[in-house]
């Protein structure tokens, strides 16, 4: 492919990348584990989690990374704040877990009772919420900035067209995978059906595995 040397190279790299397991996916299935999320939650969190990366990836490739280095502060800054929303989205997980597909799972589909009705979440909150956790660690632009070179020819690089055929293809894979993690979280649900509890124990894990993630990037340098 024009401007890229090695496209399998690009394509096996980003699916080892998005196989090491991160706040976006524990972000990924807590959203489909809560009363109304399934499938639908997952995709729109997937959504979410795209446009982060794409911000990412934009930046890198724009110089904006060279300008982080040259100012570490306000870069600090930017880690610091999330790792406190990363924290944040831990703690209320905990702290709702139990509003979670519980009963619900043995209800019709799209059936809530009146209480339930006032929590229900939809795709707005799951998309940006995902957003947010992608955008949490400033560090992967620094990722982006050493992965892409990796993959550039320079015999046929056309610049922002190599670019943009490069982040094209990392999105591609990454709906990709995530459509597949929703497909074996869908078939897991099945299990939630007999383990009521399970869904709420799911949250409660994600919720201390984000917090867990927060504390590291918050004292990484």
């Amino acid at each position: 492919m024009t401007g890229i040397n090695d496209l399998w190279a690009l394509v096996i790299a980003t699916i080892i990348f998005l196989a090491i397991p991160g706040p976006g996916t524990i972000k990924l299935f807590a959203s489909m584990a809560e009363k109304n999320g399934g499938a639908r939650a997952g995709v729109w969190s997937t959504l979410g989690l795209m446009a982060g990366d794409t911000v990412w990836m934009v930046l890198a490739l724009s110089g904006v990374a060279a300008l982080a280095a040259a100012y570490p502060r306000a870069f600090d800054v930017l880690r610091y704040a999330g790792a406190l929303y990363l924290a944040w989205v831990g703690f209320s997980l905990i702290k709702n877990a139990k509003q979670t597909l519980g009963d619900s799972l043995t209800r019709p589909s799209g059936t809530l009772s009146q209480g339930e009705r006032g929590n229900v979440r939809g795709a707005k909150q799951w998309f940006v919420e995902s957003m947010l956790v992608s955008l949490s660690n400033p560090k992967v632009i620094g990722f982006y900035v050493a992965f892409f070179p990796l993959f550039i020819d320079q015999k046929t690089f056309d610049g922002v067209a190599t670019y943009l055929r490069m982040i094209g293809i990392v999105l591609a894979i990454c709906f990709l995978y995530c459509m597949w993690l929703i497909a074996i979280a869908s078939v897991a649900k099945r299990v939630f059906v007999r383990m009521p509890n399970a869904p709420m124990w799911l949250k409660r894990i994600a919720g201390t595995a984000l917090i867990g993630f927060s504390v590291k990037f918050a004292i990484q340098k």
